[in-house]
């Protein structure tokens, strides 16, 4: 999909991808850096459909994932009478 002009000029735009890589690594929400058509830089989308998924959100995923039971860590004492 093509950016439209009018959505161009009120997008934050970066230099390069690893500038809004940063951005998008701080929000609260899955955002994917995209080059730009119009103005050759970089902006950012929430649009993530078919989009490489980057590191920081697999790490972010990876750790949400997994959620320690209470009993992690913990010896299992099995007796039998």
């Amino acid at each position: 999909m093509r950016t439209r002009p009018g959505i161009c000029q009120r997008k934050a735009r970066y230099a390069s991808e690893d500038a809004a890589l940063e951005v998008a690594a701080k929000a609260p929400f899955p955002l994917r850096p995209y080059r730009c058509g119009l103005c050759r830089r970089y902006h950012l989308t929430s649009r993530t459909k078919g989009m490489k998924v980057p590191a920081f959100e697999r790490e972010r995923r990876q750790s949400e994932s997994f959620s320690p039971s209470p009993r992690d860590g913990e010896e299992f004492n099995l007796t039998t009478s």
